[in-house]
């Protein structure tokens, strides 16, 4: 088992929110190397495949896991990169975080384009509604939206990595991907619904996917110890 491990953060999110988990696994597996990466702030479509080269290059080698935004990208940093990167683990990540006809368990289109839209005209609003999506669902919903902390993106940079979320479709990439992969959802994660499990296990009947009943989208915050215990399980497997 390769030792090092990187941990990405969600849309807007800072890295030290996974700060727990990142303890519960050093914790949990001592000889592993556990760091956190902030997203790219300029990361966008236009500029995505020099953005994921220059992110490949800045990160270690060993497993890649990611947290919402952050798991779809290490799916993508994976596909591009196997030589670097031996496996991932996304948490509270869908294939297509958009609805797509062939692809119904995600957002509705209707609701990201206004959630987009909301994030151009009213950027100083966002951060509050997005806090309450990503803790909708939890018993500590409240508390939990007071400990997120915020990337320094600027607003622009929000927007045009929510756009992203929008398009990013990893289905083939999951699909194909030949290395050990792990999802980790959250049974009332009000942003990727869990019934998405049976189709990310149909996508490659090799992925192992973890659910956590009553739980967010919150989940590093919220459940690190679960979480931690069913990544070095599998990890500990490979």
């Amino acid at each position: 088992m390769m030792n090092n491990l990187t941990l990405l953060p969600g849309w807007a999110l800072s890295a030290d929110n996974l700060r727990p988990l990142q303890q519960a696994l050093q914790e949990r597996l001592p000889s592993l190397t556990v760091q956190l990466a902030e997203l790219p702030p300029r990361l966008q479509m236009s500029t995505l495949e020099p953005d994921l080269t220059a992110l490949a290059e800045a990160l270690p080698a060993g497993w890649l896991a990611g947290w919402s935004l952050g798991g779809m990208l290490a799916v993508q940093l994976q596909r591009r990169f196997p030589e670097r990167f031996c496996g991932v683990i996304t948490i509270a990540s869908n294939a297509c975080f958009a609805a797509r006809d062939s692809w119904p368990q995600a957002m509705p289109v209707d609701t990201f384009k206004a959630f987009l839209g909301d994030a151009r005209e009213h950027p100083e609003r966002i951060l509050k509604r997005f806090s309450l999506l990503v803790t909708q669902g939890s018993e500590n919903a409240r508390e939990l939206s007071k400990q997120l902390q915020w990337s320094d993106a600027d607003p622009l940079q929000r927007l045009n990595q929510l756009a992203l979320l929008g398009v990013i479709d990893n289905r083939i990439p999951l699909q194909r991907c030949a290395q050990p992969v792990l999802h980790c959802l959250g049974g009332n994660d009000a942003l990727v619904p869990a019934a998405v499990e049976s189709d990310l296990q149909t996508l490659n009947d090799k992925a192992q996917v973890r659910v956590l009943p009553q739980a967010s989208h919150a989940l590093p915050l919220e459940a690190p110890l679960w979480l931690a215990s069913e990544i070095a399980e599998w990890l500990e497997a490979q």
